[in-house]
C-alpha cells in the first residue's frame, strides 16, 4: 500500500503546476497615435495611464496574454515610429517614452491602419482578440486613394482585426463623420475625447504604500542569462519613467500591473522562468547565474528561487488588496466631486477592450 501511495504521489507531483487553470487567451492591442503638433497632451496622458489600462485588462477571466504594439504616424506614409507587438510590458513603456509631437502633420489614418494590419505579427490563435486603436484628430480622410481608410479598414476586419477610433478634440460634423466611419467599417467603437487627454488623476492615501510595495516586488527578481542585466535595468528605468510621468499615482498603477500574471519576465528572471513548462534549472550554465547562486547546489538553487516566488506572491497579494482599496477611494471621490472620465483616453480604451474581449469569451466583473 505504501508503495502504491508513493507512486500516486510521484505521478501527481509530475503534473504541470497550472494544469487546472483554463487555457489563457491572447489580447493583441496596437495603438496608432498621431504624433503631429496638437497631440502632445494626449500622448502625455497615454504615458500616465497605460498602466491603468494594463491593470484593467488583468481583470479578465481567463487571465489573458496581453501583447501591445505601437505605431506613431503623422508624416503621410513616409515615416512611422514602429514597435512590434510584445508581451514585454517594460519594453512597451520604454518605447512609449520615445513618443513626441515630431511629425509633419499629414495624418494618413488609412495608411496607418494598413501599416498595423500588414506589418504587425498578430496572434494566429483564432480566438485571440486583435484590436487597433486609431488615435488622432482632423479628418481621417487623408492620403492617396489606395491608402484611404475606406480601403484599408475593411481589410483589417477581414483579418479579424477590430479598428477603434478615438478622436481627440472637438470635431466638425465632416471630421466626425470620417472617424465614425473608420470604427463602423471594422466593428469598432468610436469615442471623442478631450484634446487634453481627459486624464482624471486622484491622489489616494494608498499610493505611497503601493510605491513601497513595488520596491519589495523588485527585490524578488533574480536576473540571469544574457538578458538578465538588461531586463533588471529596464524594469528600474520604467519605474523611474512611471514616476516621472504621473508621480505616485502612476507608480501605484504600475505596481498593480506588476502584480498580475501577465507581467511576465521569464526572459530574464529566474522566478518567472521557473514557472515555464519547459524550463530546467539544471540546464542553465553557471556563468549565466548571478554570482551568489553559482556556489549553491542545484537543490539550494531551487530552494532560493522558491523562496523568492513565495515572497513575491505575498507582496503581490498585498498589492492587490491595497489597490482594491485605492480604486474604491477613487470611485468615492469621483462621485463626491461629480467627476467623469467620459472624455478620457484611458476610459475609452478600457471600455472598448472590455466590450470587444467579451465577444471572444473573456469575462469581466462589473465596474
Amino acid at each position: 500500500m505504501k508503495t502504491l501511495m508513493a507512486f500516486v504521489a510521484l505521478c501527481l507531483a509530475a503534473l504541470p503546476l497550472r494544469a487546472d487553470e483554463p487555457e489563457r487567451g491572447v489580447v493583441d492591442v496596437v495603438f496608432c497615435i498621431d504624433r503631429s503638433g496638437s497631440m502632445s497632451e494626449v500622448i502625455q496622458t497615454a504615458k500616465e495611464k497605460v498602466w491603468a489600462i494594463v491593470s484593467d485588462v488583468a481583470k479578465a477571466k481567463p487571465i489573458p496574454v496581453l501583447r501591445i504594439g505601437l505605431i506613431g504616424y503623422g508624416s503621410a506614409d513616409t515615416e512611422y515610429r514602429f514597435f512590434p507587438l510584445t508581451d514585454d510590458l517594460d519594453a512597451v513603456y520604454r518605447d512609449l517614452m520615445t513618443f513626441q509631437t515630431d511629425m509633419g502633420g499629414d495624418e494618413w489614418v488609412g495608411a496607418a491602419v494598413k501599416k498595423a494590419t500588414v506589418d504587425m505579427k498578430w496572434s494566429a490563435d483564432k480566438n485571440a482578440l486583435r484590436v487597433i486603436f486609431m488615435v488622432g484628430n482632423e479628418t481621417a480622410r487623408q492620403g492617396e486613394e489606395e491608402l484611404l481608410y475606406t480601403r484599408t479598414v475593411p481589410e483589417a476586419i477581414r483579418r479579424d482585426i477590430v479598428v477603434n477610433a478615438i478622436y481627440c478634440g472637438k470635431p466638425s460634423q465632416e471630421e466626425e463623420m470620417t472617424w465614425r466611419e473608420v470604427a463602423k467599417l471594422a466593428d469598432g467603437a468610436y469615442t471623442v475625447i478631450d484634446l487634453s487627454g481627459g486624464a482624471v488623476t486622484i491622489a489616494t492615501p494608498m499610493d505611497d504604500k503601493l510605491v513601497e510595495l513595488n520596491k519589495r516586488l523588485n527585490a524578488t527578481y533574480i536576473p540571469f542569462g544574457k538578458h538578465g542585466k538588461e531586463g533588471a535595468a529596464n524594469q528600474a528605468e520604467q519605474d523611474a519613467n512611471s514616476e516621472a510621468n504621473g508621480g505616485s499615482s502612476n507608480m501605484a498603477q504600475r505596481a498593480a500591473a506588476k502584480s498580475w500574471d501577465g507581467y511576465n519576465c521569464a526572459r530574464w528572471d529566474l522566478v518567472d522562468a521557473a514557472k515555464e513548462k519547459d524550463f530546467k534549472l539544471e540546464e542553465v550554465k553557471d556563468e549565466d547565474l548571478p554570482e551568489d547562486l553559482r556556489k549553491l547546489s542545484l537543490e539550494d538553487r531551487k530552494a532560493r528561487i522558491e523562496k523568492m516566488r513565495a515572497e513575491r506572491e505575498a507582496v503581490q497579494k498585498d498589492v492587490v488588496a491595497t489597490n482594491t482599496e485605492r480604486e474604491a477611494f477613487i470611485a468615492a471621490e469621483m462621485k463626491k466631486k461629480n467627476l467623469t472620465q467620459d472624455q478620457a483616453f484611458d476610459e475609452a480604451v478600457r471600455r472598448a477592450v472590455r466590450e470587444q474581449a467579451g465577444r471572444k469569451g473573456f469575462a469581466f466583473e462589473a465596474k
